[in-house]
């Protein structure tokens, strides 16, 4: 009867082990599907990153762009006025 009781103490031990394994399993595999996760969103803030930069940079282009044209319009318009204020004060003076 001893010997049963052994047996039956030492299959308790083991199915306790056994439990405890298959809890500390089951917690790993969560913590690799979370951390898949992170890994995961992370990469696709890097792509939405390289994506938002690609952006920045052609809206810099365009702004640089339309200030030389802004520069180049503000010349022509100081010239139009210069000849205008020479062909009506020429035309004073007469």
């Amino acid at each position: 009867m001893a010997d049963t009781d052994k047996l039956g103490q030492a299959f308790d031990r083991f199915d306790a082990a056994l439990r405890q394994f298959d809890a500390a399993l089951s917690r790993r595999n969560q913590s690799h599907a979370r951390l898949a996760a992170v890994a995961a969103e992370a990469e696709g803030l890097k792509r939405e990153n390289a994506a938002m930069k690609a952006d920045m940079k052609k809206v810099t282009a365009k702004a640089d762009d339309l200030a030389k044209t802004g520069i180049k319009a503000a010349g022509k318009i100081d010239t139009a006025m210069s000849r205008i204020r020479a062909v009506l004060h020429s035309n004073s003076v007469e």
